[in-house]
């Protein structure tokens, strides 16, 4: 994705869009909120030719094997990737344009009711390819699985532990630096904040698909 020198205006995450049509810009005033307007489609299709592949990928790939989910989520990243238009969000009614195409998803470290979950984050690069994302997900599976504290959960901890009204005045205190891009850079992206930072957001049913 092209680099460009950050003016005032841009976020952390994003560069602000300051050339809009007229429906753009209005309508980043009339719904200002991620989920005010939303479009759905059914659509069924024949899914023949992916199962093949998926099959034939993993004749010599048995440790962690390829799934439908990982097919999906290239092809998702592969598509924003293409079309950037589709990488903007809206923050205080303005439009921005994300520095990069990411994805998170929530990770299960033991397939079982009782099993705890992580958050992690996929960051793409345009010349990744599906093997590349494949090995980037194991190795997020494999971290978050293992007896390492990952950021997002580590945070929570600390949230956790602290008197509730507290915590719950640092959570909003939070959410609203990083609605205005003013969250440090140090410190670590919180849970509350870090799914919806990515255009590609995987919820938990989802984990299932890559602990098979």
């Amino acid at each position: 994705m092209e680099t460009q020198k950050k003016r005032r205006g841009d976020r952390k995450d994003g560069r602000l869009r300051r050339v809009l049509d007229s429906l753009h810009y209005v309508t980043g005033i009339l719904y200002p909120n991620r989920c005010d307007n939303e479009a759905y489609i059914s659509q069924r299709i024949d899914l023949t030719n992916m199962n093949a592949y998926i099959a034939k990928k993993n004749e010599t790939e048995t440790e962690f094997p390829y799934t439908m989910f990982h097919l999906v989520l290239a092809a998702l990243m592969k598509t924003i990737t293409l079309r950037p238009k589709l990488n903007r969000f809206i923050v205080n009614s303005n439009f921005y344009q994300r520095n990069e195409v990411s994805a998170s998803f929530v990770v299960k470290k033991q397939f079982s009711d009782k099993g705890a979950e992580a958050l992690a984050f996929l960051h793409c690069k345009d010349e990744y390819t599906l093997s590349d994302i494949h090995d980037y997900i194991r190795r997020q599976v494999t971290e978050c699985r293992s007896d390492k504290v990952d950021p997002s959960t580590g945070a929570m901890d600390i949230l956790n532990r602290i008197p509730r009204f507290v915590s719950k005045a640092a959570i909003h205190l939070l959410m609203w630096l990083d609605k205005h891009g003013w969250v440090p850079a140090s410190s670590p992206r919180t849970p509350i904040t870090a799914p919806w930072s990515s255009p590609i957001w995987a919820p938990s049913s989802s984990s299932a698909a890559i602990t098979t």
